[in-house]
């Protein structure tokens, strides 16, 4: 039996991007992390889209301290996940920007097949954009490859 597309990105991106974060100072397990920078948590997770054929980094910072949701939940800091960040406080790390993020915009794999190189090879190159990543985080300047968040 076939493995299934999602399950060779998810290895792959273990492998190849997993450390990479982890050196970076993210704890957590895939597809969540998080890091305390100062008075500052960063938070970054993977995304896949509903047919699990592409994927996109999802990342955004917030004031270290518990946060309270928009139905009024106080949500303590160690309980924080990014979906708790405010969405304009957040951006996307994907293939392509062109102001938005569409899952065409994403990173697709969905055509790999069994081809366990290309997962690795999508997964490093994915790897190797996280200084995007650091940046927006630091300064919210948008790379080539980030997409902010944005009503």
């Amino acid at each position: 039996m076939a493995i299934p597309p999602a399950r060779h990105m998810s290895k792959a991106l273990k492998s190849e991007l997993v450390p990479v974060l982890k050196n970076a100072g993210f704890s957590g397990t895939f597809p969540r992390f998080r890091r305390k920078s100062g008075a500052v948590l960063h938070f970054l997770s993977v995304q896949y889209n509903t047919a699990a054929t592409a994927f996109f980094l999802e990342f955004g910072s917030h004031p270290s301290g518990p946060v309270v949701t928009s139905w009024g939940e106080l949500v303590p800091e160690e309980k924080l996940i990014l979906e708790h960040i405010m969405f304009e406080s957040r951006a996307r790390l994907q293939a392509r920007t062109n102001g938005g993020s569409l899952v065409e915009d994403w990173f697709e794999f969905g055509d790999f097949g069994q081809d366990v190189d290309a997962y690795l090879k999508l997964a490093a190159s994915v790897a190797a954009m996280l200084p995007q990543v650091e940046t927006w985080l630091a300064t919210q300047h948008a790379g080539p490859n980030v997409s902010p968040n944005a009503f």
